[in-house]
């Protein structure tokens, strides 16, 4: 699947958004926009998160350059397309690249180095650059020398434009994402359907996991954020408290798919019986996927969608409130990406968006519920990749 990405179409969304932000540069530092980048999912910065492991670099016209290390660089060509790509040596010793009179080995990689070399990049194509570089995410120290060689006002954050890039999305990202969402919600009907008295939230998680991976080998790994009963908290670390009859179990989360997440949520009564009041939470929670149904689609500003949502579930739960409705869908690890359907959010929703709405309510008295779904925006409307149930009971 990785090999029908267009690293074009890619280049290209970015190169328009940093003329629109004034960036002559970008050095890009994080894994997941690095991934977006360039198609290289970096294995040492997925697992590490040690920021300076590897970077990459977009100009404002060509191609973007990746500088990652000599062991990983055979993932890199073998991954990519249409994208320079630099090296630097460590520890591991490998004969393909070894020489008698190489530099010695460090014992770890200089997390500076690679920040030396994406400058020195910069500088061979442009002199006196605006750069913008992940803020949020580079240290004091990166960012202290970042500025001894691109002063004053000519280094700035660029997490907007890199926002700006990743809303739209390519014909191959949605197709991605539209199997993600798919797989998720195939494993989460599945594993609701097999949820009887006795199990633990460990076995749910193991279950989820087996049903998301045993669709596609392209499956990297399952994200869970889902609860039980009383425990309206997600747990890294499964519990194995018991699951009774008519308890609610809500399943969030979904596979990430060719370096790209899902983001579904079904809830459902265990045994298709419950007390009538958890029947009428998911009622009120379900009129506001309809509102949002109704009004979703091109040149809809994000924070009427909001609103209407909560002026909908608010007339029958008194005292609801929420920060968001729903999040942009991509390649971060975490799934949620800006933009958000938020109060504060004046973006409108236009064509190639992909976006997850969702309808969140947790208690421990009532239980925790959430009804979640990805859509497309359309030239016209917008297109749903998974469909929730209607109510707690499942045919």
């Amino acid at each position: 699947m990785l090999e029908n990405r267009n690293q074009e179409a890619i280049c290209r969304r970015l190169q328009e958004s940093m003329e629109k932000f004034g960036l002559d540069a970008m050095i890009i530092t994080s894994p997941e926009a690095i991934f977006y980048c360039t198609g290289f999912a970096s294995q040492f910065l997925y697992l590490s998160n040690q920021i300076g492991l590897t970077a990459a670099i977009v100009p404002k016209e060509g191609k973007v350059t990746l500088i990652c290390n000599e062991f990983e660089k055979q993932a890199a060509v073998s991954s990519c397309r249409d994208i320079h790509i630099v090296t630097y040596p460590v520890w591991i010793y490998i004969e393909d690249y070894a020489k008698e009179d190489e530099e010695d080995k460090p014992a770890q990689p200089d997390l500076n180095r690679t920040f030396r070399m994406a400058a020195e990049v910069v500088l061979s194509k442009y002199k006196n650059p605006k750069v913008g570089v992940e803020s949020e995410v580079i240290s004091h120290t990166k960012w202290d020398f970042l500025q001894s060689v691109f002063p004053g006002e000519n280094l700035t954050d660029c997490s907007g434009a890199l926002v700006e890039a990743r809303m739209i999305k390519t014909p191959w990202e949605i197709q991605v994402l539209r199997k993600a969402a798919e797989i998720s919600e195939v494993a989460m009907y599945k594993t609701a359907r097999e949820c009887v008295p006795g199990m633990t939230e460990a076995d749910i998680m193991m279950l989820f996991k087996n049903n998301c991976q045993n669709q596609s080998e392209d499956v990297m790994c399952a994200l869970q954020a889902h609860t039980i009963g009383a425990d309206f908290a997600p747990a890294v670390v499964p519990r194995h408290n018991r699951i009774k009859l008519g308890d609610i179990v809500r399943l969030d989360g979904g596979p990430m798919y060719c370096g790209y997440g899902a983001d579904l949520a079904r809830t459902f009564a265990v045994g298709n019986k419950t007390e009538k009041k958890r029947e009428e939470i998911y009622a009120s929670l379900w009129k506001g996927v309809e509102c949002a149904r109704r009004l979703l689609g091109p040149g809809v500003p994000m924070n009427v969608v909001f609103q209407e949502i909560q002026n909908t579930i608010k007339a029958e739960i008194k005292g609801y409130k929420r920060g968001h409705h729903g999040h942009s869908i991509g390649c971060n690890r975490f799934t949620e990406e800006a933009p958000f359907i938020g109060g504060a959010e004046t973006r409108t929703f236009q064509p190639g968006m992909v976006f997850c709405l969702e309808m969140p309510y947790y208690s421990s008295k009532n239980h925790s519920y959430n009804i979640e779904d990805t859509f497309l925006i359309t030239e016209d409307g917008c297109e749903f990749f998974t469909h929730p149930n209607e109510s707690l009971y499942l045919q």
